[in-house]
């Protein structure tokens, strides 16, 4: 009677065995058909700060990161608009531009924050002092609705790592800098898929702004050589965004 148990209970051992072996080939399987960021990247390193990649639990991330909004008052808004050194652009087009970008700003509880157009060659988006939004003319030019949401939610995207990016740009820390942007290209995905948008918009935005030799639209300051340095690459945002677009329920 022994010796059947004993084959019965090695023959359960074994079919577990296998059966585990097989699960772990099928999520390798799957998971590298799903294209898993390595952990060693700037990208799984930028993904880290929000962890679960859920809907659910990235909004309750962000509203836990969200820093309280700060509303600068007219004075400061223009000393900010004023060092620019570019025509202030108003009117019809830019109360429609405000409406257009309306459900980003309050889906990250700015809906109240100050957004000028100003007059400039160099397509261009940026978030100053956390007080103003600044959008340039041939940004409108080349970007359609959707994209200049994408951007707007990346310059947004900034707020959540304000002070450790600030302290990153002292230390003069380009890696760190780098996954910052990847954060904010990770938040602006996240905002277009929920607002109603197709986050690939945003991708196609970036690489036209690429081929234009310039990636303006997605960073704050003036561009420069640095920038390089401090910003990832166009294959390395594309991928990710890629990777991001897959679904995470």
């Amino acid at each position: 009677m022994r010796q059947p148990i004993t084959f019965a209970i090695v023959f359960i051992i074994a079919f577990t065995t296998t059966l585990g072996q097989s699960l772990n080939n099928d999520t390798s399987k799957a998971s590298n058909k799903r294209g898993v960021l390595p952990e060693d990247t700037e990208a799984a390193k930028a993904l880290a700060r929000l962890g679960d990649l859920s809907p659910t639990a990235l909004r309750e991330r962000l509203q836990q990161m969200r820093l309280p909004a700060y509303q600068a008052d007219a004075i400061v808004v223009k000393t900010i608009i004023e060092a620019q050194g570019l025509p202030v652009i108003s009117g019809k087009q830019v109360d429609q531009l405000k409406a257009v970008l309306q459900p980003v700003l309050a889906y990250h509880g700015r809906g109240q924050m100050p957004m000028y157009v100003l007059r400039a060659e160099q397509p261009k988006a940026y978030l100053v002092n956390r007080a103003v939004i600044i959008i340039t003319t041939r940004l409108l030019e080349v970007a359609s609705e959707a994209e200049l949401r994408g951007i707007v939610a990346h310059e947004l995207a900034h707020e959540y790592v304000w002070v450790e990016r600030a302290e990153a740009k002292l230390a003069n820390d380009e890696k760190r800098m780098r996954e910052f942007e990847l954060f904010c290209d990770a938040v602006a995905v996240f905002t277009l898929k929920e607002i109603g948008d197709d986050p690939i918009s945003y991708s196609r935005i970036l690489e036209r702004l690429a081929q234009s030799n310039t990636v303006a639209g997605i960073m704050a300051g003036n561009t420069t050589r640095r920038d390089a340095y401090t910003h990832p690459s166009l294959g390395a945002r594309k991928k990710l965004i890629k990777f991001l677009c897959q679904p995470f329920e």
